[in-house]
């Protein structure tokens, strides 16, 4: 006989465990399914922004992300290099960290497993369990067992299982990135900035995207870079190729390794970003997705750590407010609160998406972006919301 739960979890990165200890809260009986033993590693640029972090502190983590390599805003090349601190917000630290994900995402899971939630590590999920109406009624895993759920939350990552066995197509589901990175050791004194490149060039044409280098603190760093497939020939991008041109241009007192060393010692990670809604509407019957599941990362930066936690939040707690008050079949609460929360800078950020593609656009922008000295303007043309 299947096992029944009131909300089932596929994935159990930030935006899963995020969901599943908001519903565990609330008084759910919730399971989280990841396919992976934590720790696990996860590709990404492992920077917390400070909204990022104040999710995180709201989970009663605020001791636990404190452990973590602290950064207090971000220098920008463009080639020039000027200066953006995080603003001071009420509620909001004015801060950041730079955190491995084989370390956050296991101190948030075990964050939700301690509220209550059902952790089962090493099941995978590979589809949803959908009745005769067509609505989701659990998950199947690669072992066969079927686990029954009054609502499934799917944040199963960008190649999601649950959304792939329903066929579902969004109108936004072009937008992504392409992102190479690797942990490295560095040279020189620790700081305590987000260092962003905006100069990247394929052939002469300057790209939609920008190189980073995160410290990791203990003289390592996350250091890679990451385009958008809005310009027309990204395709032919070889991005290890890139992104050694890349750490070949950073000053030379960092001291960083070779693309082949990094390549020998398979320290290279590459993934693709969907970013800007490639699940919408961002529910069906019985079935809410978050995180990477449902695009949730921002056009064109990609930041997507503080948009999984808050797609998983905003999921945990719709979920369990529509079963209680009226049942699986409609999840309108949760894309009203999507829409509402970022609908407009999405808008705003597909557009740019698309505009930043054109490597003249992208090239005059950086120009602009240099001659007018002024942090909310060079803030809210980089990431159209300031720091947020």
């Amino acid at each position: 006989m299947a096992q029944r739960y009131d909300i089932a979890v596929a994935g159990g990165g930030p935006a899963g465990s995020a969901a599943a200890w908001h519903a565990a809260r609330a008084g759910a009986r919730v399971v989280v399914f990841d396919k992976a033993e934590f720790p696990r590693d996860k590709p990404c640029g492992d920077g917390l922004t400070p909204r990022a972090v104040s999710f995180i502190q709201k989970m009663g983590l605020a001791a636990e992300v404190d452990k973590f390599h602290r950064v207090n805003g971000a220098r920008i090349f463009s080639p020039s290099e000027w200066a953006l601190s995080f603003p001071r917000r009420p509620g909001m630290p004015d801060h950041g960290y730079v955190a491995r994900r084989t370390e956050i995402d296991s101190v948030l899971l075990k964050q939700a497993e301690s509220a209550g939630v059902e952790v089962r590590q090493g099941a995978e999920v590979v589809g949803a369990i959908v009745d005769d109406d067509g609505r989701v009624t659990g998950v199947e895993l690669k072992t066969g067992e079927r686990v029954l759920a009054g609502a499934v939350i799917a944040a199963d990552g960008a190649y999601s299982p649950v959304k792939r066995s329903l066929r579902l197509a969004s109108q936004y589901n072009g937008y992504s990135a392409i992102a190479i990175r690797a942990e490295m050791s560095i040279a020189g004194p620790e700081t305590d900035s987000l260092d962003i490149y905006l100069k990247l060039a394929f052939q002469g044409d300057q790209l939609p995207g920008y190189g980073w280098v995160f410290p990791l603190g203990g003289g390592r760093a996350n250091i890679g870079l990451g385009y958008c497939n809005s310009y027309k020939k990204w395709h032919q991008i070889n991005a290890t190729q890139l992104f050694g041109e890349f750490l070949s241009s950073l000053p030379r007192e960092l001291d960083v390794p070779r693309i082949d060393e990094l390549r020998e010692s398979r320290a290279l990670q590459a993934w693709r970003l969907p970013m800007g809604f490639t699940a919408w509407p961002p529910w069906r019957p019985g079935v809410l997705f978050a995180g990477d599941a449902l695009g949730a990362a921002r056009p064109v930066s990609g930041a997507g750590i503080s948009k999984a936690l808050q797609s998983g939040t905003a999921a945990g707690e719709c979920a369990v407010a529509a079963l209680t008050n009226g049942g699986p079949d409609d999840f309108t609460n949760y894309a009203q609160r999507v829409r509402s929360d970022w609908g407009a800078e999405y808008r705003r950020g597909r557009f740019f998406h698309r505009l930043v593609g054109i490597p003249a656009v992208a090239n005059t922008g950086i120009k602009v972006l240099d001659a007018v000295n002024h942090p909310g303007f060079r803030s809210r043309a980089l990431f159209w919301e300031g720091w947020r």
